[in-house]
C-alpha cells in the first residue's frame, strides 16, 4: 500500500490485512470487517444526518448497511497529507445483484419493502407532534416538465444546431405530449386521493400524502444491493430522503427493465414480491404505471445536455436517444400489458 494511504488508514482503529480496488473506491479488509474508503464529496453536516440516519436505521431492525465510520478522533472524514478528504464505512463481501437473476431482483424487491418499512417508522416518529408536513408529488413531474420546456426553448432559438439538436427537436414533441399526459393523470391522482378541491386542497392533500411517505433511499438499483452468504445488504444512502416511498420500487422496477427488456413478467414478479412484505392498492399501481408512463430517459438526455457544455456535444448522447426511439414501440406494449395485468386502465378511464 501506498504511503500515502497507509497514513490514512492509521487514522482509524483498525489493522488492515489487504487492500483492492471497487467502483470508485478502496475495499479493505481489515480485523473489524469489511470496510470501503472512498473520497468524500459531500459536506460535514450532510454526513453526519447521514450518519444519525443509519444509527437510527440500524436500531430499528434494519442492520445490513453501509454505516460510517469514525477515526481515532472521533471524526467522520479524514484528510491525507495532501488535504484530500475521505470517508470510510462498513461494507460486506459479496456482488452486486443481477438483473438478469429474477429471483434476487425478488429479494431485492422484499428487501426494499423492509426498508421502507423501518423508514416510515423512523419518519412518523421524528415527525409526531411537530406538526411537520409533506407538500410534494411522486417523481417531481411538474418540475421536469418544466425543464422539458426549457431546453426545447434553448434549442429553438439556437440558429445552427448540431445532429443531437436536430434529433431532439425532431422527436420532442412526441414525448412531450408523454410527459404531459402522465403529470395530468398524476395530478388527477392526487386530487382524488385528497378527495377534495379548491382551497382546502392543499392541507388536506399533505394529511393524506403522509400516509405513504416516509425515508427513500433515493438511489435504490441492483448496483446497490449487495449479495452476501448472510443476505442482502444495502449501499450508497447518498441520495436518501424523506419522500413518496413508491418512487424508490418505480426506479428499481424501470432500471431492471431498461437494462433487461420491457418484460412485463419482470415486473410483475418485483412488484408482487414487494407488496408480499408491504402490501400495494390498486392506487399503489395506479401511480407506478403513471411514473413509468413518464418519458424519464428522454428528460435524463435533455438534463444532462442543458448541464453540459454545448460546443461539443457527446457521441453518446446522440446514441442514448437513438436508443430511446428504437426501444419506444417495445415500451409502449408493455405499459399496455401493465395496465391490463394491473386492472390500472380500470382507474384511469
Amino acid at each position: 500500500m501506498s504511503e500515502k494511504m497507509s497514513e490514512v488508514y492509521e487514522a482509524y482503529d483498525m489493522e488492515v490485512i489487504n487492500s483492492g480496488r471497487g467502483r470508485g473506491f478502496t475495499l479493505l479488509r481489515t480485523d473489524k470487517g469489511t470496510r470501503r474508503l472512498c473520497p468524500c464529496n459531500i459536506g460535514e453536516a450532510r454526513l453526519a444526518r447521514e450518519r444519525e440516519f443509519k444509527d437510527n436505521l440500524y436500531d430499528a431492525g434494519f442492520t445490513r448497511i453501509d454505516r460510517c465510520v469514525a477515526d481515532r478522533d472521533g471524526e467522520l472524514i479524514t484528510c491525507d497529507r495532501y488535504g484530500n478528504p475521505y470517508i470510510l464505512m462498513e461494507y460486506f463481501e459479496g456482488r452486486e445483484c443481477n438483473p438478469n437473476h429474477i429471483e434476487e431482483l425478488e429479494a431485492a424487491a422484499k428487501n426494499l419493502a423492509e426498508f421502507h418499512k423501518a423508514g416510515r417508522l423512523l419518519w412518523e416518529k421524528e415527525s409526531e407532534g411537530s406538526g411537520r408536513t409533506f407538500d410534494g408529488e411522486p417523481g417531481g413531474l411538474s418540475r421536469k416538465v418544466k425543464e422539458l420546456k426549457r431546453v426545447r426553448q434553448f434549442i429553438s432559438g439556437r440558429k445552427v444546431k448540431n445532429d443531437f439538436e436536430l434529433m431532439y427537436i425532431k422527436h420532442f414533441n412526441y414525448y412531450f405530449q408523454q410527459a404531459l399526459e402522465a403529470t395530468h393523470m398524476m395530478e388527477e391522482a392526487w386530487e382524488a386521493d385528497a378527495g377534495t378541491k379548491g382551497k382546502e386542497y392543499k392541507s388536506e392533500k399533505q394529511e393524506k400524502i403522509i400516509e405513504g411517505v416516509g425515508y427513500c433511499h433515493g438511489s435504490y438499483s441492483y448496483h446497490n444491493v449487495i449479495i452476501t452468504e448472510e443476505g442482502i445488504a444495502t449501499v450508497n444512502f447518498d441520495s436518501f430522503h424523506v419522500g413518496f416511498q413508491l418512487v424508490d420500487l418505480y426506479q428499481f422496477t424501470r432500471k431492471v427493465i431498461e437494462k433487461t427488456g420491457y418484460r412485463l413478467e419482470t415486473a410483475r414478479r418485483i412488484i408482487e414480491a414487494y407488496g408480499q412484505a408491504q402490501p400495494l392498492t390498486a392506487k399503489d399501481h395506479e401511480y407506478i404505471y403513471i411514473l413509468l408512463k413518464f418519458p424519464e430517459k428522454f428528460w435524463k438526455v435533455s438534463n444532462h445536455y442543458i448541464n453540459s457544455r454545448k460546443s461539443w456535444i457527446s457521441p453518446v448522447n446522440i446514441e442514448k436517444i437513438r436508443k430511446i426511439i428504437e426501444h419506444e414501440q417495445e415500451k409502449q406494449k408493455f405499459l399496455n400489458d401493465f395496465s391490463c395485468y394491473f386492472g390500472v386502465h380500470k382507474i384511469t378511464k
